[in-house]
């Protein structure tokens, strides 16, 4: 695996559970609900742009930045809007700056399928044909590294090597609600995950950097 370095060696991820309260995670879960789906979808006379996302009850394109279907400022109008107290408790915790948002809420039945977060290669074909594609050196000059949360334990994700790619034993289940992890190494889930998560980019603050040994 890519996995993270640290002062003591390479981990497949780093559990961020010590710096976040559970029981913060799981208010956020209702909090997340009702947020996107009590006022966003629900809200009167949405700007012209929205319309069509609200009618399909479209929470992932508009939600994120990393799509183009709005543009970027609108996409963190919205997450500054109704997600401000998610985003402000983030910034008190953990985060000195935040540079990219997702949000998924993953139907029971729809988990995403086993890939990693290489542009040329996310399902792997050309990994296990050629070998380790982007190299180790190279993969360091990336920035390929995601925070990670969820926000109920019905909420999954595993992560592993390439041959946990196409065989479920390998895979190393994630059990922390908050979790650092390179997003170059195979990472999904299945079997019964449903619920809220959310992925960073962005940079922790010093002192967690510290506490947790980072070295990449």
């Amino acid at each position: 695996m890519f996995g993270v370095l640290t002062n003591k060696g390479k981990v497949p991820y780093i559990s961020l559970d010590e710096f976040i309260s559970i029981d913060k995670m799981k208010y956020f879960d209702k909090y997340l609900e009702k947020q996107l789906y009590d006022k966003f979808l629900n809200q009167p006379n949405p700007p012209e742009y929205l319309k069509s996302f609200i009618e399909n009850k479209d929470i992932h394109s508009v939600f994120s930045t990393y799509y183009d279907d709005i543009t970027l400022k609108q996409s963190w109008n919205l997450i500054h809007t109704y997600l401000s107290e998610f985003i402000d408790y983030l910034y008190e915790t953990l985060m000195e700056d935040i540079g990219g948002f997702f949000i998924l809420d993953e139907v029971d039945g729809t988990a995403p399928n086993f890939h990693r977060d290489w542009g040329e290669d996310t399902t792997g074909d050309k990994h296990e044909k050629e070998g380790l594609v982007p190299t180790e050196k190279e993969s360091r000059k990336t920035s390929e590294n995601w925070i990670w949360f969820k926000f109920s334990d019905s909420k999954k994700l595993y992560v592993s090597d390439i041959d946990g790619k196409n065989d479920i034993s390998k895979r190393i289940p994630v059990k922390s609600y908050g979790v650092y992890f390179n997003g170059l190494d195979y990472h999904g889930s299945y079997n019964d995950s449903h619920g809220f998560s959310v992925r960073l980019h962005g940079n922790l603050k010093d002192s967690v950097i510290e506490k947790l040994g980072l070295d990449d």
